[in-house]
C-alpha cells in the first residue's frame, strides 16, 4: 500500500497545493506517504499522521527513512471516535470514507471541521461514483467489496459528499477534477 500511495501522493500535493498550509493532519494516514509528500513540498509545513497503534510504527519508519521526523509526527488514534485537536490548516482523508457508512462520514466531517483553523481545507481522496451509482464500473464494483468487507462502507457520489460536507459546516466544496477522486472543502 505504501508504494501505491507514494506514487499518488505527489499528484495529490500538486492538485491541492500547499499555499497557506502550516499544519496538516493526515487522518488514517497509514504509512505516512501523503504527509511525507506534503512536507517535502513545503519546508514550513508540519504534518501529523493519526492512525491505529498497530500502524503508527510503520508510518514512523517511513518518516524516519525520509529524514522528516522533525516535521512529520505520529499519533495513535481512532478516526471513528476521537477528536482530532485544533487549528489544522489542512486535513487529509485518503481512502477513508469508503470504509464508513453515511452517518459515520457525517460525524467524521463534523469532527474534522472542529479541528480546523478558519479557512482550513479538508481534502478527501476516495472513489467517487457518478450520479447513477453504476459508473465508473470499477467504483460501483468496489462498493460491493465494501458491502462484504465492512459494517456499512460503500462508495459515494459527489452529491452525497457535498450534502455531508455542507451539513458539517463546510462552505465551499470543490471537486478538483470532474472525473477525478479529489474533493476539497473549506471551513467557514
Amino acid at each position: 500500500m505504501h508504494s501505491g500511495a507514494a506514487g499518488q501522493a505527489a499528484q495529490v500535493v500538486k492538485a491541492v497545493g500547499v499555499a497557506g498550509a502550516k499544519r496538516l493532519l493526515d487522518i488514517g494516514g497509514g504509512s505516512g506517504a501523503y504527509s511525507i509528500a506534503f512536507a517535502k513540498a513545503s519546508p514550513t509545513l508540519h504534518a501529523e499522521v493519526l492512525d491505529l497503534a498497530s500502524v503508527v510504527p510503520i508510518a514512523q519508519r517511513y518518516i524516519n527513512e525520509a529524514g522528516l521526523s522533525d516535521r512529520v509526527t505520529t499519533r495513535v488514534g481512532d478516526l471513528t471516535v476521537d477528536e482530532f485537536g485544533k487549528d489544522y490548516d489542512l486535513i487529509l482523508l485518503s481512502a477513508i470514507c469508503h470504509m464508513l457508512d453515511p452517518a459515520q462520514n457525517m460525524d467524521l466531517f463534523r469532527r474534522c471541521n472542529r479541528a480546523m483553523a478558519p479557512g482550513g481545507r479538508l481534502v478527501i481522496r476516495d472513489f467517487i461514483l457518478e450520479p447513477s451509482k453504476t459508473a465508473p464500473k470499477w467504483v460501483a464494483l468496489f462498493a460491493i467489496n465494501m458491502l462484504v468487507g465492512t459494517r456499512g462502507g460503500s462508495t459515494y457520489t459527489e452529491a452525497e459528499y457535498r450534502s455531508w460536507l455542507t451539513g458539517a459546516g463546510f462552505r465551499s466544496v470543490v471537486r478538483i477534477d470532474p472525473k477525478g477522486d479529489l474533493i476539497v472543502a473549506t471551513r467557514k
